[in-house]
């Protein structure tokens, strides 16, 4: 073999050895970050909202979902329901020889400041910048199939997601071409149960009476991730567990296979 060739081979080997580790990089710190916030939301109980008065610094608060009279509420797209917060997101399933998958289209999150009650006390959130954790539901559109209305209004005003209403004719019948699209909103909705996880900080003043307390909970440098879900705390552990548990095993089975066949065929190159 020429000195050449056998550099080449090396070459190959290396990047695929780079490639493996950063592959596994990838999912372990992807799944570290979100058992990190997993553990800072257990850490620590919920604390009372009227506790939460002058409070600064990291919090978590669980109660109803209400809204602040200042900002109403806000529209979701998918639905028109008036909510406080939502996500959502866009997928086409696509195919390729035997296999299919959903690729995202479009995806985003919106919302407006609401309070928190809790029975003891209202406190301010702002959700700009939150990681938002909801429950929703999806609708799934055939080939070919009439979208309801606010999503054809959507996906007229959306660069990138395209209707897939296109036919081909055969003389005796027309078939329908194109891909199963999947359209997901997840709502918070006013009264709802909702559990909250950001930093607190110094809120306007509510007036003489207000059940309002004087704190404003949002996004911040002194917490990994500003949590808004609606569930309890337990169970919005559990939603980050979840997603950091099975993207650690990836990324330890992506070293386990480097460790086994790369590395090894690495080492007899060199």
């Amino acid at each position: 073999m020429t000195p050449i060739r056998e550099q080449s081979i090396m070459f190959v080997e290396l990047a695929l050895l780079l490639g493996v580790a950063g592959v596994a990089g990838y999912f372990l710190i992807g799944g570290g970050r979100r058992l990190r916030t997993t553990y800072h939301i257990l850490q620590n109980d919920p604390l009372d909202v009227r506790s939460v008065n002058g409070h600064r610094g990291p919090v978590e608060v669980e109660g109803q979902a209400v809204p602040d009279d200042e900002h109403g509420t806000v529209t979701a797209p998918f639905t028109g329901t008036e909510c406080l917060a939502y996500t959502y997101e866009v997928e086409e399933l696509r195919s390729s020889g035997k296999n299919s998958s959903w690729h995202t289209l479009d995806e985003g999150q919106g919302g407006v400041d609401f309070l928190v009650d809790d029975g003891t006390g209202r406190v301010r959130v702002d959700p700009q910048g939150a990681d938002i954790r909801l429950d929703g539901d999806s609708i799934t559109v055939k080939p070919g199939k009439e979208l309801p209305d606010r999503l054809e209004r959507y996906v007229e005003a959306t660069e990138g997601v395209d209707k897939q209403d296109g036919t081909v004719n055969l003389l005796v019948t027309e078939v329908n071409t194109g891909n199963k699209q999947r359209f997901t909103e997840r709502r918070l909705d006013v009264g709802e149960t909702v559990y909250v996880y950001g930093q607190a900080t110094r809120g306007p003043s509510a007036g003489w009476g207000s059940t309002v307390v004087d704190a404003v909970i949002g996004n911040g440098d002194a917490i990994p991730t500003f949590v808004v879900s609606d569930t309890d705390e337990r169970a919005t552990a559990w939603r980050f567990a979840r997603g950091g548990l099975w993207r650690v095993a990836v990324g330890l089975g992506v070293l386990v296979i480097g460790a086994l066949f790369v590395l090894p065929a690495v080492a007899l190159s060199v």
